[in-house]
């Protein structure tokens, strides 16, 4: 059993041994954090000043220079932005931290001050800051400019705010960034989706961070990607955080460069840079990451464990392949069973059941399983890996298990089966799954017929930028199905539905 004293020992020779040859200069470190919860117009926050005071602890801890802003009004945070793009210029990272309400209006994204009262989209411009101001501002480091945004949760705004035309549109989360070459944006949440605030002192996006900021040796990427896979395993994959940016090949660590080990106090012990590269890494599902380390340290004694997990993982890329479905991170767009001719289906089964005995916790492969089974009409194994995959968060299985029970296959025709199974999948955001649960409550299949339940699942997906929600809103307006007849704003639903599709288009084709 390793003691602490050890592990102290191993992680400060290891941090010496990463940080060798990078130069002696002490790094300038400026940082800015926020955390808004007493808002005035709208519902408080209780974790983010706790969020933000324990963050710039941690921060100061890593020699950043930090101002805080607990509560900030408008004026506030302007002139909090204004110190900071002073004594951000030419320092080695700047990092701006903000948490609190957020939200996305017509593809930009705002931070709300404690003072807003955004009563129409017309104020959010005057009132709130906008994230690109931020992104300008940690751009002027010579180094590294980095924005943490823990302040994607529900727009309290949104229901009451009036809009002053139908391009305005209000989504949930925040809008996809591009940052530009030395900035990273990280959000709490994808976008387009929304964070938890959690029941404890921190939400559970900036507890894996506090959790991650102060390791020794751990490069910022790889510290993202954990605190990534944590909030998914505590939310149970119901929020996944998300980074935008990308950076040069050269590492950068958040944790001070450690002074070289008295020998004598390693007297015993001989550890190396790979032990806590490794650390880090072990569990990683990553390739790319396990075949870097051992590039590296080809002579480690972690190599035996590194090509292990490695072969682990090419069962679970057969799996991927073979069941013939590209999602990302359980968020495709569409789920249509592949059926392949050229590859055997024997062989996509025996791949995803070695992946999901290797990796029992990956949703995933349990889902890709189900796939395979029901290309090969063997439905009641399908149903039987969804219901696994769904137990394990993935709403893409939950949207298949409502499939199942929508369209009988393998089973009775039970639109009210139907209905659960769309509903869970339609509170992960998953849009497809909001749009056919919207036309259930459209048509009283499966339960009570409701036009508004249908109107809000439908804008909901067509918040997320979903075509055959729009397409399902345009209808409503087109029929009066629980709205005035109106062809203006159907037809203006059917521009944005076609919009949405020569868009989807254009992405194909530059294989995005």
């Amino acid at each position: 059993m390793w003691t602490r004293t050890w592990l102290a020992k191993i992680a400060a020779l290891a941090i010496f041994m990463l940080a060798a040859g990078s130069g002696a200069r002490a790094e300038t470190r400026v940082a800015l954090v926020i955390g808004n919860g007493d808002y005035v117009h709208a519902n408080a926050l209780p974790n983010p000043p706790n969020d933000a005071s324990d963050v710039a602890d941690s921060l100061e801890r890593l020699g950043f220079s930090v101002t805080r802003v607990l509560n900030g009004t408008y004026d506030d945070l302007r002139r909090a932005i204004r110190s900071f793009n002073s004594r951000v210029q030419g320092a080695d990272i700047g990092l701006i931290y903000f948490a609190g309400h957020g939200m996305e209006l017509a593809g930009d994204n705002w931070l709300i001050p404690v003072d807003a009262d955004l009563k129409s989209d017309l104020d959010v411009a005057n009132d709130a800051v906008s994230l690109k101001t931020l992104m300008q501002s940690v751009s002027r480091a010579g180094g590294l400019g980095l924005v943490i945004l823990d302040a994607c949760r529900d727009n309290p705004f949104a229901a009451k705010m009036s809009r002053s035309k139908l391009t305005r549109s209000v989504t949930r989360g925040f809008a996809k960034v591009e940052p530009t070459t030395n900035v990273l944006v990280a959000y709490a949440a994808k976008d387009g989706t929304t964070a938890k605030d959690g029941d404890r002192r921190n939400s559970p996006y900036t507890t894996a961070l506090l959790r991650n900021l102060e390791v020794p040796g751990l490069e910022i990427s790889y510290m993202f990607r954990n605190v990534r896979d944590e909030v998914m395993a505590s939310t149970h994959r119901a929020q996944q955080p998300f980074v935008y940016g990308s950076l040069s090949s050269k590492a950068v660590y958040l944790k001070p460069a450690a002074s070289p080990p008295d020998p004598a106090a390693l007297q015993g012990v001989a550890p190396s840079g790979d032990d806590a590269i490794w650390l880090t890494i072990k569990d990683s599902t990553d390739p790319q990451l396990l075949e870097g380390f051992l590039s590296k340290f080809a002579a480690s004694s972690h190599a035996a464990d590194a090509r292990a997990r490695l072969e682990s993982l090419q069962f679970a890329k057969e799996c991927d392949r073979l069941a013939g479905a590209h999602i990302e991170r359980d968020r495709a767009r569409t789920v249509a069973v592949a059926r392949r001719a050229d590859e055997p289906a024997d062989a996509a089964a025996h791949a995803c059941e070695e992946a999901m005995r290797r990796f029992p916790d990956v949703a995933r492969f349990a889902f890709q399983g189900g796939r395979v089974a029901e290309a090969r009409k063997d439905f009641s194994a399908a149903r039987t890996l969804y219901e696994k995959a769904s137990a394990i968060g993935s709403p893409l299985a939950m949207l298949r298990l409502g499939l199942l029970y929508s369209e009988g296959n393998g089973l009775p025709v039970d639109d009210g089966e139907a209905r659960r199974w769309y509903e869970k999948a339609a509170q992960q955001d998953m849009p497809s799954a909001m749009v056919r649960l919207g036309l259930l409550y459209e048509t009283g299949r499966g339960g009570p017929q409701d036009y508004a339940e249908a109107r809000r699942w439908y804008e909901k997906a067509a918040g997320l930028g979903h075509g055959p929600a729009m397409i399902g809103l345009g209808k409503l307006y087109e029929r009066g199905l629980g709205v005035s007849k109106d062809a203006a704003e159907a037809r203006a639903w059917y521009r944005k539905a076609q919009s949405a599709k020569d868009a989807d288009k254009t992405k194909a084709g530059a294989g995005q």
